[in-house]
């Protein structure tokens, strides 16, 4: 008799918005734009800028990752690059499943305080999607934490979301 093996399925998504837009994505608040100069892979990458004197507040901009199934693996990889002067914002990476409810099930992140001008690499945790997730999503996020004494940015590129 003979074994039957089941296919090992592998999908590889990659942002680098050289679309120029936020194809594919959702970008929630003011300051997301794409930057049309030097990205990390290409000439373009997203960027949400922090105006002078911006209060707090949260600014994200969402993925949804459809082939992130129960059991799967999510793994994700970015290039992140920003200009913090006076540390009043912090970015973070983040893949969070949530259930039919909203509710949050599980989740990993990356935050960054201290960023370098120019593109450096950043690797989220491994993720393995649980049972009851209805979508699975990957999350950039720009978080003013005190009103703003400087103009700001924060940018992300190259963003390569493995699901195994």
């Amino acid at each position: 008799m003979g074994m039957s093996v089941a296919p090992v399925y592998s999908e590889q998504t990659k942002s680098s918005f050289e679309s120029g837009d936020f194809t594919g994505w959702n970008a929630q608040g003011a300051g997301w734009s794409v930057y049309s100069k030097a990205g990390s892979d290409g000439s373009k990458s997203a960027m949400c800028s922090i105006a002078k004197k911006e209060p707090a507040g949260l600014k994200a901009c969402a993925k949804a990752i459809s082939s992130a199934e129960p059991g799967w693996i999510v793994q994700v990889d970015l290039d992140i690059a920003g200009k913090v002067k006076s540390q009043s914002s912090t970015a973070k990476a983040t893949v969070v499943c949530l259930d039919a409810t909203g509710k949050i099930l599980q989740e990993v992140e990356k935050v960054i305080t201290v960023p370098s001008e120019e593109f450096k690499k950043v690797s989220l945790p491994e993720l393995i999607v649980p049972s009851g997730t209805a979508q699975t999503y990957l999350m950039l996020m720009v978080e003013v934490k005190q009103t703003a004494k400087s103009k700001e940015w924060w940018r992300f590129d190259n963003i390569i979301i493995n699901v195994k």
